[in-house]
């Protein structure tokens, strides 16, 4: 059994205080998603295609929710291949609030919830 690295944030609601390692496929593919989401293409040594680039997509193209969802999805299962075994989907939404346009990204795992982001 392959064992990772614990990389929660301490103020994640479902961090667990005392963990340096788990065996957990499902919290490792949150891991690699939250890494693919916060990395542009071409900053992965070796492979220029790697990450997702979120905020280069929503604030620099003209990119719809379809599109973004496909490029989230095509992504995940190129990278993470452990997500080949559970229903991985992300849902988009682009909203206007305050004066200032804003994406939130919800990714599901068999249904349920395990990455929110919200861009602003």
């Amino acid at each position: 059994m392959i064992r990772d690295i614990y990389n929660r944030n301490p103020q994640d609601p479902n961090y667990v205080y005392g963990i340096l390692e788990h065996s957990d496929p499902i919290e490792s593919i949150i891991s690699k998603i939250k890494i693919l989401l916060g990395t542009s293409q071409g900053q992965i040594l070796g492979d220029l295609n790697c990450g997702i680039g979120i905020e280069e997509l929503i604030f620099e193209t003209r990119i719809n929710k379809i599109e973004l969802e496909e490029k989230i999805k095509s992504q995940i299962s190129q990278y993470i291949t452990e997500s080949a075994d559970y229903k991985v989907e992300p849902v988009v939404s682009f909203g206007r609030g305050d004066g200032t346009d804003y994406c939130i990204i919800d990714i599901y795992i068999n249904d349920s919830r395990v990455v929110g982001v919200r861009i602003i």
